[in-house]
């Protein structure tokens, strides 16, 4: 895997992140009070649905490139990042509480994706 290559993939798992977190945050943000449902229509409108379909857009363009250069075997484990990386951005971004156990399984899948990449 060529630095290319691999700094792609890292996009799609960022665009991943991205796109996921901005989802959640669209429901939680445009729902009347924090906490409960909110409607499609809101969500529909919300900023924070057209950045996970952008996101969502770039991250299967640039997959289908990653797909094309590299064995799927070494690339859909680092996918697995966007497990790791989702908690840890709800952590910080809405406030998320992420509990010990959940740090310790961020950590065995950012220690299994370094293992496959290698």
């Amino acid at each position: 895997m060529n630095i290319i290559t691999w700094l792609i993939l890292m996009l799609v798992v960022l665009f991943g992140t991205t796109a996921n977190v901005s989802l959640k945050y669209g429901l939680y943000i445009s729902s009347p009070t924090k906490g409960e449902s909110t409607s499609i229509k809101n969500l529909l409108f919300s900023p924070y649905f057209l950045i996970w379909f952008i996101c969502y857009t770039f991250m299967t363009i640039l997959w289908l490139y990653v797909l094309r250069t590299i064995p799927l075997s070494q690339a859909f484990p680092v996918l697995g990042l966007m497990y790791a990386l989702i908690p840890i951005a709800c952590h910080y971004l809405l406030k998320e509480e992420v509990v010990f156990s959940q740090w310790l399984g961020i950590s065995v899948i950012i220690a299994g994706v370094i293992l496959v990449v290698h």
